[in-house]
């Protein structure tokens, strides 16, 4: 048998070298069943990606046939290597250039042939460009895996109590609201967005405070994070962050033209007032920080400022058990209301926790789960192995308002259903993770 060290450099070099590929349809495969098609593939000195609903499948011309006998092609890629190939990422904290032709969407990523050589890698934060490194899940559809009905279980009434206390209604009427300031970072309007936010964390009776930070640039505009914090019952000291950012951007209007950004992202800081209204009628026994962040559109400074600056030197850090981050959660192209749930394969051991509550809590959501992080408020958290995963919807780069003037509440489709659904799910991820009493009573009393 050949050792791990020999079996890996037999690999690279195998991979290195062209081979036919083709991509082919997963349907409803069985996660077991696809997990035996890529150890197949492996066996025969091929490589696989998983995108989604489809696999890239490359394999020596003397495996082919056998390999892709009786699955659906979608594409033939005719002969590849990995280095052929790259990955074209989007997302709030990079402003990409024109997109290549995609070979297959997966994720917030598209893949793309384009040499390896010729793109411009930086560090993974800040960058559209990633290698492509064989043997590797890009996205997963976990509806179609078979994941979410393996996951159904009897509803927990104390989960159920809290995810009924959800108001979509409530939430966007908070959104709208939020989309009459003009929240750019570069302009002191913003202002305006972060005291009102400050009002209503005061308003839930929340411990409020701010993070100030620097922000350079053309227009040096100094920024906040506003913070509410609702201090746990019995465990103070582990706290949970529900975070968003609030300031948004608009890349179409004149540079005095307002940003109202509804859904980018209106949409999850509103969901953050949201989630601290059921919170302080069920007091967790963790403390719940509620934070929404600014300079996100700017590079992610406002959570990164705060976790390196802040958090990290205090050591708070490891009191952290998990940071749930919301960007762009309330528009889906159709009535198929996929949403997308993201961290690193190290932090991936958060997945079932969501797993659950959309099987139990949120059945309307088609979840779908990268392994691949890039791009808004969850990367400074990741960064310092703080459990964290970002919500986000699936459709989010084709929204007609994306970064535009017309980002506006009436542009969002689908959204009391879509963030409705977005809501239920992280009420019941957020009570378990926070923790709660048993037959909690509402705060203002009533059952």
């Amino acid at each position: 048998m050949l050792s791990s060290l020999a079996l890996g450099l037999q690999m690279g070099l195998t991979t290195a070298l062209p081979m036919p590929a083709a991509t082919v349809a997963l349907g409803t495969m069985s996660q077991q069943d696809v997990a035996r098609y890529t150890q197949t593939i492996e066996d025969q000195g091929g490589w696989w990606l998983e995108l989604d609903d489809r696999l890239l499948v490359a394999a020596p011309a003397t495996a082919w046939t056998e390999l892709v006998d009786g699955e659906r092609v979608l594409d033939d890629l005719g002969w590849i290597k990995p280095d052929d190939l790259a990955l074209q990422a989007r997302g709030c904290a990079i402003h990409p250039s024109a997109p290549l032709p995609a070979i297959a969407r997966a994720g917030r990523y598209t893949l793309v042939r384009a040499p390896a050589t010729l793109l411009p890698y930086r560090l993974p934060e800040v960058s559209e460009w990633r290698p492509v490194v064989p043997n590797r899940s890009i996205a997963q559809d976990w509806r179609a895996r078979g994941l979410i009905d393996r996951a159904k279980r009897a509803a927990n009434p104390d989960v159920q109590q809290r995810v009924d206390a959800v108001d979509r209604d409530r939430w966007f009427g908070v959104l709208s609201h939020l989309a009459t300031y003009d929240r750019s970072s570069r302009r002191s309007g913003i202002a305006n967005a972060r005291d009102w936010l400050l009002g209503e964390f005061g308003n839930l009776g929340l411990q409020t405070s701010t993070y100030a930070f620097p922000m350079t640039g053309s227009v040096a505009v100094p920024q906040v994070n506003v913070i509410g914090t609702l201090t746990g019952t019995s465990l103070p000291d582990e706290w949970i962050i529900v975070g968003a950012h609030y300031d948004s951007i608009q890349t179409n209007g004149a540079s005095g033209a307002a940003a109202p950004g509804a859904e980018d992202n209106a949409s999850g800081c509103a969901a953050v007032l949201e989630m601290a209204e059921v919170f302080t009628r069920f007091p967790p026994k963790r403390t719940m920080v509620f934070t929404c962040f600014s300079g996100e559109e700017q590079g992610l400074i406002g959570s990164t400022r705060w976790v390196e600056d802040a958090l990290r030197p205090n050591g708070h850090l490891p009191k952290i058990k998990l940071a749930l981050i919301m960007d762009m959660i309330g528009y889906s192209q159709n009535t198929q209301l996929d949403v997308l749930l993201e961290t690193s394969s190290a932090l991936s051991t958060v997945f079932p926790q969501f797993q659950n509550a959309v099987a139990d809590y949120a059945t309307e959501l088609v979840p779908h789960t990268s392994t691949n992080p890039f791009g808004s408020d969850h990367m400074p958290f990741i960064e310092y192995d703080v459990p964290s995963l970002l919500v986000i919807e699936y459709d989010y780069d084709l929204y007609p308002g994306y970064h535009k003037t017309n980002d506006v509440p009436g542009t969002i489709s689908n959204a009391l259903a879509m963030g409705g659904g977005v809501l239920k799910m992280n009420a019941a991820v957020l009570t378990e993770a926070a923790g709660y009493d048993a037959n909690a009573m509402f705060g203002d009393g009533f059952e």
